[in-house]
């Protein structure tokens, strides 16, 4: 997107891949065929983009992007509430042979990538690496090794050190921005960010289950709230795409948007009946991207 800034940083380590993921992946195969390309081009699986609807969805991006909760944010907020780490709510690692399709592929790299930034503010480095391991795998069936490599060994020797990750992906950040802000990536970004949203909505409600609302913890749970705006967001721009996953999705999205508002219209209704049919909306919408 020539006039979108990724934003990258704003959402910290599921944002890494979320713009690595937008900036190369439907780079064609490298020269030889040794590598074959498990992806579609974004022209392939939606209409030829005009003009002005290029400008509409880039100006969709801007205000999904302006209105996204960073997830480092959000999860540095849970353990400061002492919100015990939940390994039950991961997508499991193992579902990785699951997805064989370029769509399941790319909204899982942004479920995957919200995990690991959860994986890693908790200190759970057993499961780090496998979660690290299933990005690295999907970013060469993608085609994004090249740009994976850029980071991937400084991770792993720095991954017991929270700083250390901090500055790694803040790098990356900076390099990923100057690619995209040369290349117009509409579709495939914007099934990552999907993948990440849903993610970070099923996690912070789940987590806020076992929170008692008090002043202490009064704007969380506002931030929480918030959140739910990005869902919003995302049925704008999913309104542009005419290709059958991204329809199916928007469809998805619109009826747990319509449940989830029926019952929670203000933070005051984050009651704690209401918080648990909330984490049964979002982890419906949420079994249809991640089985």
């Amino acid at each position: 997107m020539k006039k979108t800034n990724f934003k990258v940083a704003s959402v910290a380590v599921a944002a890494l891949f979320l713009g690595s993921l937008s900036s190369c992946s439907n780079k064609g195969a490298e020269e030889g065929g040794e590598k074959k390309d498990t992806t579609l081009a974004d022209s392939k699986r939606i209409d030829s983009l005009s003009a002005q609807k290029k400008q509409d969805i880039d100006f969709k991006f801007a205000t999904l992007e302006a209105n996204i909760p960073s997830p480092f944010s959000l999860i540095n907020d849970m353990k400061g509430h002492n919100v015990p780490f939940k390994k039950e709510l991961l997508n499991p690692d193992g579902n990785l042979s699951k997805y064989t399709s370029a769509y399941k592929k790319e909204v899982n790299f942004g479920v995957y990538g919200v995990d690991l930034a959860y994986i890693n503010f908790y200190g759970q480095n057993q499961d780090m690496m496998k979660y690290f391991n299933n990005i690295q795998k999907l970013s060469e069936d993608l085609n994004l090794d090249k740009v994976f490599e850029v980071y991937a060994s400084r991770f792993k020797s720095n991954s017991d050190n929270h700083d250390s990750v901090i500055a790694i992906v803040d790098n990356v950040f900076s390099a990923t921005d100057g690619y995209l802000n040369k290349n117009d990536r509409y579709l495939v970004a914007s099934h990552v960010i999907a993948g990440s949203i849903i993610e970070t909505n099923y996690l912070s409600l789940s987590l806020l289950k076992d929170m008692k609302k008090g002043a202490d913890n009064e704007k969380f749970f506002e931030k929480v709230f918030n959140e739910n705006l990005a869902i919003y967001h995302l049925i704008n721009l999913f309104e542009k795409y005419t290709d059958k996953d991204s329809k199916d999705l928007l469809a998805n999205m619109k009826t747990y948007k319509a449940a989830y508002e029926s019952t929670i219209k203000s933070v005051n209704d984050l009651t704690p009946e209401n918080i648990s049919k909330a984490v049964g909306l979002i982890g419906t919408l949420r079994d249809k991207v991640i089985k």
